[in-house]
This record gives C-alpha cells, structure tokens and sequence, in this order.
C-alpha cells in the first residue's frame, strides 16, 4: 500500500514542473547587444558594428568595381618652357620696334614715321596677345593623369574631352623630341595601345618626357604582371 501511495504523488510532480509556465529569460542590460553581458558576444552582433559594416559596403559601391588600391602615381600639364623659343622671339622684336620708336622721335624730315610706328606697334601687339592666348590654352588646356592602372588625358579649354587608356593594353612606349626640346629636357612621350577605337596616346610638352615614359611602361608592366598572377591562382 506504501508503494501505491508514492507513485501517483510522483507523476503529479512531473507534470507540474513540466507544464508550469513558460520559463523566464532574463534580458541582456544593453539594448543593442543581441547576447547578454555574461553570453558571447562575437564581432558584428552590436548596432555599432553593424552601422560600421553597412557604411563600408555604401562607400565600396559607390567606389566601382575595379577601382580597389588605385592611386595616382603622376600628374602633369603642358609645360610653359616649350614656348620659351616665341617669347624669345617676341623680345627681339620689341626691342627693335622699340629702337625704332626712338629713330623716328629723333628723325627730322618732311616724312613722318608716325605711322610706321604705329603699325608696328600694333603688329608686335597681335604677336603677344595671340601668344599669351595659345599660352593659356595650351597649358590649361592638356591635363595629364597616371595611375597605377589607368592613363588619363584631358584636352580642350572650353569644351573638354578626356581620353582614357587601361595600362594593360599598352603595347609600346616612346618618346619624341626636337633638338631644342632636348636642350630643355622637353619632348612628347606616345603611348601605342591595342585598343582598336583608340590606339595612340599622345602626352605632348611635357617636362622629363623620358621619366614619364619609364613610368608609364614600369606600371604597364606591372599591372600586367600583377593580373596574370591573379588569373593562374584562380
């Protein structure tokens, strides 16, 4: 009778515990922590961390696919020594206009040089203002842009183009230059691609022309190197 007695009293206690409410869970004291302060609480699981991540994605899509680790290695622009030639023949000029200004202030005769002077004047005048123009657009007017991947040239004053050039269609380099480019370390370096719409670069009046040319090709190389490693590790 003891026996019959303890079993019903045991099954009864089973199925109160069993069923006696849902059990309570104690809530993590930071609102942000998916995991209580006594839990894990592994890298990504907080709001700042997820803030952190979405940010870096936002910045990486508005960066473009295959811009990653692309920096600016040189930059450069037709440089003013090439027209040191022109300005040295305009100085000529303007000091023989100048001479003759001071011959005919002193010439006296029935014939007045007045107008010679002044035509002259007017002459050497278009000669400077049609220079200091070609000067600006020159100048102003080319913008030269080298990264590790691309070639950029822009050209134009008013209406601007720019031309870009991947480093891994590069097929030649070179440089031209005159005697007097020479003389003042100037010169066009010629880029040949193998781009078929447009396959000639041309980097006109620029300073160290050779230095720009070896770092165009170095680059090239470089990159070119650099993504046949990648394709034979894939």
């Amino acid at each position: 009778m003891a026996t019959n007695d303890t079993s019903p009293n045991i099954a009864t206690t089973e199925v109160s515990t069993r069923f006696d409410g849902p059990p309570t869970v104690t809530e993590p004291e930071s609102p942000h922590a998916l995991y209580p302060p006594e839990g894990p609480e592994p890298a990504g699981t907080t709001s700042s961390a997820g803030d952190a991540i979405a940010n870096r994605q936002a910045e990486a899509a508005t960066q473009g696919t295959g811009v990653e680790g692309e920096e600016v290695v040189w930059e450069g622009r037709y440089a003013m020594r090439n027209f040191m030639g022109r300005i040295a023949v305009r100085v000529l000029l303007t000091v023989a206009w100048l001479a003759f200004v001071g011959y005919a202030m002193g010439y006296r005769n029935d014939n007045d040089l007045g107008w010679l002077v002044a035509a002259g004047g007017f002459i050497l005048a278009a000669f400077w203002l049609a220079l200091i123009y070609r000067m600006i657009q020159a100048h102003f007017g080319h913008d030269y842009r080298l990264t590790n991947r691309r070639l950029f040239v822009s050209t134009g004053l008013m209406r601007r183009r720019q031309d870009m050039m991947e480093l891994l269609s590069v097929k030649d380099v070179f440089t031209r230059q005159t005697l007097f480019e020479r003389w003042l370390s100037l010169g066009t370096v010629v880029v040949v691609s193998s781009a078929n719409d447009l396959p000639v670069f041309y980097v006109a009046g620029v300073q160290d022309p050779k230095e720009v040319m070896d770092l165009i090709w170095h680059h090239a190389r470089s990159e070119r190197d650099h993504r046949s490693v990648k394709v034979e590790n894939i």
